[in-house]
């Protein structure tokens, strides 16, 4: 860095105190204007629920707070990240970057480690800040937008945390006989990882580009334990759900030798089958990756409780094992509304009552526009967690259909 720079860094910073104002004292919709509606459901604490010929599902327990929102680009996301950029790297300049070059060596392994530790403070504000915005979206004080602006936050944060520990270890490889490489670094990782996922990676394309002729309808879901946010990103089916109540990072490792690893066919037992990737993270979690037949699953298991506490699954619903659909027919429309499994997505599907003919109609849910059939006149949607009311319209009429809470 020039001499310059801690000037610019120390100016910066206080021009970024407005950002964080903006994000935490925004409109009271949080900058999101698409209807919201809400509903309360007490939901089982089983984890995971089963779900026969395909993968299980985590969901959440308690008094759940389930909605719909319309996510779009967010000027708040962009100086939110611009902030937290800023600070990962005033960080790393005033503790390593301007010192590093002239010390001892032993004087550089205090430098990497207090680095190092500062690191994985950070990382776990990460889990807390997603924690806060969980809890205050349950209890109705946080809207759904600034809650999907917490996750992208995170999901950015977390990029810039891995790249600086890489960082890390490459300078400790400069320092004979120190080393920042290992089980603990290889856990800093994959906590970093669990926060860059695919439905965020799609959060964070929406907030960059305006997307005015395509919808994308997010559920968002909370309880006072736990989120899920739903989405459809075209043919796939992207769900990400955490419960902090599975988490117990005190309690002593449940798992012998093997058994861990054997614990995923009794969490999994259909996904098991395809052979997962797994890591041993001990102390405190272990995470396994499931390529299979409907897409692809991640997940977080804790080791003291043995439960699943994170997930992440993205799958394609023309594989989905389905019902047999509920008809309605009004207005010479006839609407099937065909659901999956586990509050999954459902196919809309829409035709001439008397021909058969495929239709173009626009559906929503609960009055909340979501999308359009396409030529084969079908539509899959994602849904709050409690009944729904879903329409089909056309200009000649509309067609509509309840579907009960999803289980």
């Amino acid at each position: 860095m020039t001499n310059a720079t801690p000037a610019l860094l120390a100016l910066l910073l206080v021009l970024s105190v407005p950002a964080i104002t903006i994000v935490a004292a925004g409109p009271a919709d949080g900058g999101n204007s698409a209807v919201e509606t809400v509903r309360l459901q007490t939901s089982s604490s089983q984890t995971p629920t089963t779900v026969n010929n395909t993968t299980n599902r985590l969901p959440l327990s308690g008094e759940v707070r389930s909605e719909y929102t319309e996510y779009g680009p967010d000027l708040g996301t962009a100086l939110a990240s611009a902030d937290d950029q800023l600070r990962v790297d005033h960080d790393q300049y005033t503790i390593v970057d301007s010192e590093f070059d002239d010390a001892t060596d032993e004087e550089r392994k205090a430098i990497l480690q207090a680095a190092y530790d500062r690191l994985t403070e950070r990382a776990a504000e990460l889990e807390q800040r997603e924690r806060n915005a969980t809890r205050e979206h349950a209890a109705g004080e946080r809207s759904s937008a600034e809650l999907l602006r917490t996750l992208l936050r995170n999901h950015n944060e977390a990029a810039m945390l891995s790249r600086d520990l890489e960082e890390l270890g490459n300078r400790a490889d400069q320092v004979p006989g120190y080393s920042l490489s290992g089980s603990r670094t290889r856990a800093t990782h994959t906590t970093l990882d669990a926060h860059r996922t695919p439905l965020r990676s799609t959060l964070g394309r929406l907030s960059e580009r305006p997307t005015d002729n395509v919808h994308y309808d997010v559920v968002v879901s909370t309880s006072s334990t736990g989120y899920s946010v739903a989405m459809m990103d075209g043919s796939q089916y992207v769900v990400e759900t955490s419960r902090f109540d599975n988490r117990d990072e005190s309690a002593p490792d449940r798992f012998e030798s093997g058994e861990a690893y054997d614990h995923i066919g009794d969490l999994y037992p259909w996904a098991s089958e395809f052979g997962p990737s797994f890591q041993d993270n001990s102390p405190g979690y272990y995470w396994a990756d499931v390529g299979h037949d409907h897409g692809h699953l991640e997940f977080y298991f804790d080791s003291g409780t043995g439960e699943v506490y994170r997930e992440i699954q993205e799958l394609s619903v023309s594989s989905l094992p389905t019902d047999d659909g509920r008809t309605w027919i009004s207005n010479g429309l006839k609407l099937t509304a065909t659901e999956t499994a586990a509050g999954g997505p459902v196919k809309v599907t829409v035709v001439d009552a008397e021909t058969g003919d495929p239709v173009r109609a626009t559906v929503s849910v609960d009055g909340i526009e979501v999308g359009e059939t396409d030529d084969d006149g079908t539509h899959w949607i994602v849904r709050p967690l409690g009944p729904s009311e879903i329409t089909a319209e056309t200009d000649a009429g509309s067609v509509s259909a309840t579907v009960e809470a999803a289980s």
